[in-house]
């Protein structure tokens, strides 16, 4: 009895571990433990071969990869070029494409795999890939390749290939671009051809690049004949204006206006007043008067310089009595800072709010030396003055008799007393160095190597630069032709007029620069469309 007991124990054990086998065979998810698997799927083998001629109108179309591919993800990362509707079976590593009418005879089809395909752990194919196959024997060799500078790190780039027809430039193909900002088109019809690119999607291109980093050829077209043509492309920023969002009454005459998107390097309009972002605008009005008021802006700019006009609003005029008076932000010290170009500091003082000098006011500065200095209105909120030494004064003395804001209120101090500080910045340096491959006029930048943050820029006519008074540190160097009516920022070319965008280029690696360093032979070489023979690649499954 014991002994059957046994048996029967052992068998079951048999059967249940081969139960579990059998359900890990089956298993199509992710497998469990082990290191984490980062890596997107690579197709192993195509099948028939990438590039074969001569293929059956009935033929269907295998892929099998290195992994599991999640299934939901296959149908819509593949297409046919030109257009054929198909259905797809995936069965673990293996996706089966089987188009639902028969290939045209003496045709040629490109079969894109976007980057959307992906694994169970949700990594994607490190880039987009093309096959060709065609039923008849001969396959199309051109090609564009290329890679977008100043994408983002995760961030994702579509890239947009259109053909020129009779009815103008029309969608041809799309891929995502690589993570490093690279794209390949392969297997292209002669013709004549434009790309760009948008953050995101080009579901809604171009309207796209209103909203969205873009980025646009630095030609007007791109002749494609029977060889691979490659370029770079710089992203810009959106084309949109920027448009406000929310007026707030911080006065019963003054208003601070948000704006959607921060203006940068953008000029705004003439009529706002300088400050951090929100702008912030002084209007005088009579809160006893209307009870609501238009306010016209004016022009402001946009990314690529154009000149619009803010449309004019209305706004409610506020009836409360300002009985607040006005303070002065800085009450402990004022910094001192050099003045580029000239022999001389300056320092500023903010208040709380829009305010009323008296004509000529100045400000009393002591220490080794005494001297007054006149305050210039930078804003209706700020006013600057300049010293000639620096280093000889220590204390601030502002008489408030005849400062008051706009509704009358004074300031509470008679005189306020504050203590000055100024550090003389470390020895700086200099970059120099040619320009090859553009012309007119060119803006050179020095950005810092590690955050990316322009520390001085100049624009040249002549084939040599000078970028002066750059504090130690390490440097990137780049430059860009002034392709708009402003030197700043990069102008991205624009699709409807279509304008390409500016040539750029940039000095291969990192300068640095110590104090009293004049670094010479720092070069820039502009990007610039290349041409040659296309070598078939066609029947490299992983190239």
């Amino acid at each position: 009895m014991v002994s059957l007991r046994l048996h029967l124990q052992q068998r079951t054990c048999v059967l249940y571990c081969a139960f579990l086998t059998a359900l890990g065979c089956a298993a199509e998810g992710p497998p469990s433990g082990g290191p984490r698997d980062l890596r997107g799927p690579v197709i192993m083998q195509v099948t028939p071969p990438n590039g074969s001629t001569g293929i059956d109108t009935l033929t269907d179309f295998e892929l099998l990869f290195d992994e599991l591919v999640d299934p939901v993800s296959v149908p819509g990362s593949i297409e046919f070029l030109p257009t054929v509707p198909f259905e797809t079976r995936i069965r673990g590593r293996r996706v089966r494409i089987r188009p639902n009418e028969p290939l045209k005879p003496d045709q040629a089809y490109v079969l894109t795999l976007q980057r959307g395909i992906r694994d169970y752990q949700s990594n994607t194919l490190a880039e987009a890939r093309q096959l060709v196959f065609s039923t008849g024997t001969s396959i199309p060799v051109g090609r564009i390749r290329g890679q977008i500078i100043g994408q983002n790190e995760g961030e994702f780039v579509e890239v947009g290939l259109y053909r020129e027809t009779a009815e103008g430039f029309t969608h041809y193909q799309s891929l995502g671009a690589t993570e490093t900002g690279t794209f390949d088109f392969n297997y292209l019809l002669d013709g004549t051809y434009r790309l760009a690119a948008v953050s995101g999607s080009l579901t809604d291109f171009p309207a796209g690049m209103g909203l969205r980093p873009y980025a646009l050829a630095t030609v007007s077209t791109l002749p494609v004949k029977g060889d691979t043509t490659q370029l770079f492309m710089q992203m810009s920023a959106p084309l949109a204006e920027p448009q406000i969002q929310s007026v707030e009454w911080v006065t019963p005459q003054f208003l601070t206006l948000t704006f959607d998107q921060s203006f940068g390097e953008i000029m705004p309009p003439e009529i706002l007043l300088p400050g951090e972002n929100p702008l912030q605008f002084g209007l005088l009005v009579d809160p006893a008067g209307a009870d609501s008021i238009t306010i016209d802006l004016g022009n402001g700019r946009n990314p690529l310089g154009d000149e619009y006009a803010i449309q004019p609003f209305y706004l409610p005029v506020e009836t409360l009595q300002d009985t607040t008076a006005p303070v002065l932000l800085e009450r402990q010290k004022i910094e001192l800072r050099l003045l580029p170009g000239i022999a001389g500091a300056a320092g500023r003082l903010r208040f709380s709010e829009p305010v009323v000098l008296p004509p000529d006011h100045r400000v009393l500065l002591t220490g080794k030396d005494t001297v007054s200095a006149l305050l210039r209105a930078r804003s209706a909120m700020e006013f600057s003055f300049s010293v000639p030494q620096p280093e000889l004064l220590s204390k601030l003395s502002l008489l408030t008799a005849g400062i008051a804001d706009l509704a009358g209120n004074a300031l509470s101090d008679s005189v306020i007393i504050l203590n000055l500080t100024f550090r003389r910045p470390e020895a700086s340096g200099q970059i120099r160095g040619r320009i090859s491959g553009a012309q007119g006029a060119v803006v050179v930048e020095a950005l810092d190597a590690g955050e990316g943050r322009r520390i001085a820029w100049t624009v040249t006519d002549s084939s040599r630069y000078l970028l002066e008074n750059l504090p130690p540190g390490q440097y990137r160097v780049t430059a860009h032709e002034q392709g708009g009516p402003l030197p700043l920022p990069y102008y991205g070319g624009r699709w409807e007029p279509y304008q390409p965008a500016a040539l750029f280029g940039d000095y291969p690696g990192e300068i640095e620069v110590r104090p009293r360093w004049e670094v010479d032979g720092i070069d820039i070489k502009f990007y610039a469309v290349t041409n040659f023979i296309t070598e078939s690649d066609t029947g490299a499954v992983g190239d």
